[in-house]
């Protein structure tokens, strides 16, 4: 088995599950140069809904690039190795995200293909923001959207996800968008993460990173999801606080080495901090199945609890 480096910041990191010698594939970095990345030499998630043993319940996870594999090991999304923290003996996972999608788009397209894979046990991830898209709001108000075709709000798309899934059987999963490496501080600022000037009265502890996408957190995408989930009673992982909280104990300048390519997208060293605050926060929940179905690396997550105040 190979050891993942870990982050100062997290106690979470732990052995990548045992893999075939036979299914060892080498990984591309940027530009076609092998990955100095670790994990880039291990088969990440599956993305191929044909490949789900019919015998085994599966975990779906549905979003947009922050979640997707993509290309570059400089660009890799926290879905792309959740698969390390799963007995995939027991489960099948299988990563549906889709760069560029938001949920207008991702509704007309691929949805309905998971619809029709989802069967009663299953579960499904439901994270969608980075790409806007949608109408501001929970209402079941409709408007223009790009291309000029009509949209719905965004709380409308969390619950025709949610019902679809719970007509087939599977339990819908609500979770917020990934965070974004920008930076306030009262007395700096900041160009995303880089320092452009500050004052004398600047202490780096008092480095705040964004939530809910710069939105208000009493109006918007962090918000209206936690609306939804409440009403239509649909388990939410508030990945973006979850994530939020530990960027800023890691602090700026760490933190910032996980975004290379821009503000949104990370490295897989960022996607596996996001696969395990997802798990810590999936752990938090109540009576949520999926933890059952955690290998021993993901046992040792521990549950997401509040900072505090």
């Amino acid at each position: 088995m190979m050891r993942i480096r870990s982050f100062p910041a997290m106690v979470l990191l732990g052995i990548v599950a045992a893999t075939p010698a036979g299914a060892l594939q080498s990984r591309r970095g940027a530009g076609g140069a092998a990955s100095s990345y670790e994990r880039e030499h291990f088969p990440f998630t599956n993305g191929n809904l044909a490949s789900i043993n019919p015998a085994l319940p599966t975990l779906f996870i549905t979003g947009d690039s922050t979640a997707a594999r993509n290309s570059t090991d400089i660009q890799r999304g926290w879905g792309a190795v959740l698969v390390d923290y799963f007995d995939t003996s027991r489960i099948n996972l299988v990563n549906c995200a889709q760069g560029g999608a938001s949920f207008p788009s991702y509704y007309a397209s691929r949805w309905p293909q998971i619809v029709a894979a989802l069967k009663p046990g299953d579960f499904i991830v439901i994270e969608f923001g980075h790409n806007g898209g949608h109408l501001n709001g929970i209402g079941e108000e409709t408007g223009p959207g790009r291309g000029g075709s009509e949209v719905h709000t965004y709380g409308w798309y969390i619950r025709k996800f949610a019902s679809d899934a719970r007509s087939k059987g599977a339990t819908p999963i609500v979770s917020t968008t990934t965070v974004r490496n920008i930076w306030t501080n009262p007395n700096a600022k900041f160009n995303d993460s880089a320092l452009v000037s500050k004052n004398d009265s600047y202490n780096p502890a008092d480095d705040r990173i964004e939530r809910s996408m710069g939105q208000p957190l009493d109006n918007g995408m962090s918000f209206w999801a936690s609306q939804v989930c409440e009403q239509e009673k649909i388990a939410f992982v508030d990945h973006c606080q979850i994530t939020a909280e530990l960027y800023e104990r890691m602090g700026r300048e760490a933190v910032s080495k996980l975004f290379i390519q821009d503000h949104t997208h990370t490295t897989v060293e960022g996607a596996i901090l996001n696969a395990e605050t997802f798990i810590a926060g999936l752990k938090a929940l109540a009576e949520m199945p999926p933890v059952g179905f955690l290998n021993d690396k993901g046992k040792t997550i521990a549950a997401y609890k509040p900072a505090a105040k």
